[in-house]
């Protein structure tokens, strides 16, 4: 029997965002979406359907194969499609889609689809392979226009969760993003006692209010790893009124007892905050229980703070994260376990420095 895609209803590009807003993009390549398979790509790579930043444009340059495009551009005169296999960041139910086609205005995509699969267990797969899988439609073919943001949200999110995504382009051309909205599919250590960051991304937290994205969002700082530049954590305009803090609001995945506190401001080298405070709010409760009290941090490297056993005792299902009086965090660690008494299991990155090869030279007077 052949499955159809579910109904969706288009939004327009001002009310993408809000759309959108208690979901993330589970294939931005800051997450860890990546392109595992192209049919083409001759004038621009795929890859750049999943860049973060918002695309650009670079009137009168060139390269070998033509005009430069920040997205993914194919060749012409395809009888049938291109397409693509994206492996998502983290695996999860979608909601729905943004598909952009900024700066392509003669040569965009008029028409796209996207269907998901579900994998298992990691499969090294050839192209051949990859179209021969039983992927599941997700978004059936819709109309594009030339340089619009177009939002599709699915009548529901899907009931299954998906780890990659089989995106098409109707017959051939270009698109500059695309984002994929939903929901993580939650992996917790199946012993409850066990000690993991629970507000990473991948356990499902998410940044549900904030004061203020200038330079960057404060949902960077739920993803692994250290990052690679400024870009990729949560930075704030430059405040001038006495008294001025910025805050973040992040759900926990999931609730639980908290035991250590790190703050990283890898690369904000000029700009980070004066110092940190975090509250944290059992479920249900609008009253803070402070767990780091205007700590001072310092530029470009990890602070690890120990929570005082009094708070651990509590479970906490929310935190506040606030910047005194503004800057830049690249990534916070909430340390603990689901359940009492907290033990940290063998390999953990918790307290663990994991040193830039800059991190001790980057301030040297030459």
């Amino acid at each position: 029997m052949t499955q159809t895609a579910p109904a969706n209803t288009q939004i327009s590009a001002e009310k993408i965002n809000e759309t959108f807003k208690d979901h993330i993009d589970l294939a931005v390549a800051t997450r860890g979406g990546k392109v595992l398979t192209v049919s083409d790509e001759w004038f621009a790579e795929a890859k750049n359907l999943l860049t973060a930043a918002a695309p650009i444009s670079a009137p009168g340059r060139f390269v070998p194969t033509g005009a430069w495009y920040d997205g993914w551009e194919t060749r012409r005169h395809n009888p049938n499609y291109d397409w693509c296999v994206i492996q998502l960041g983290y695996a999860g139910t979608i909601a729905g889609f943004e598909v952009d086609t900024a700066y392509f205005t003669g040569n965009h995509s008029p028409f796209v689809s996207v269907e998901g699969f579900k994998e298992s267990a990691p499969v090294t797969r050839t192209h051949e392979e990859w179209a021969a899988v039983a992927w599941t439609p997700i978004l059936s073919k819709v109309a594009l226009e030339p340089s619009s943001r177009h939002g599709f949200k699915l009548e529901k999110p899907t009931a299954d969760f998906y780890t990659h995504i089989r995106f098409r382009m109707y017959p051939d051309g270009g698109v500059a993003r695309l984002r994929v909205f939903g929901t993580v599919h939650q992996v917790f250590p199946e012993n409850k006692h066990e000690i993991y960051d629970l507000a990473s991304a991948a356990t499902g937290s998410v940044v549900t209010g904030f004061s203020d994205a200038h330079y960057g969002h404060p949902s960077n700082m739920l993803l692994p790893g250290r990052g690679h530049d400024m870009s990729d954590g949560w930075e704030t305009k430059r405040s001038r009124a006495p008294g001025h803090v910025d805050h973040c609001d992040i759900k926990l995945g999931q609730a639980g007892h908290i035991t250590d506190i790190e703050i990283d401001t890898a690369h904000y080298m000029g700009n980070p905050p004066k110092a940190v405070t975090i509250a944290g709010f059992e479920i249900g409760s609008d009253a803070p229980i402070l767990l780091l009290d205007q700590a001072p941090v310092g530029p470009h490297r990890q602070h690890f703070f120990k929570v005082a056993n009094d708070l651990t005792e509590k479970r906490l299902a929310s935190i506040k994260v606030i910047m005194i009086p503004d800057g830049g965090i690249k990534r916070v660690r909430v340390w603990g376990a689901a359940q009492l008494p907290a033990v940290q299991p063998e390999g953990s990155l918790l307290g663990v420095r994991q040193e830039l090869p800059d991190e001790h030279t980057w301030n040297m007077k030459h």
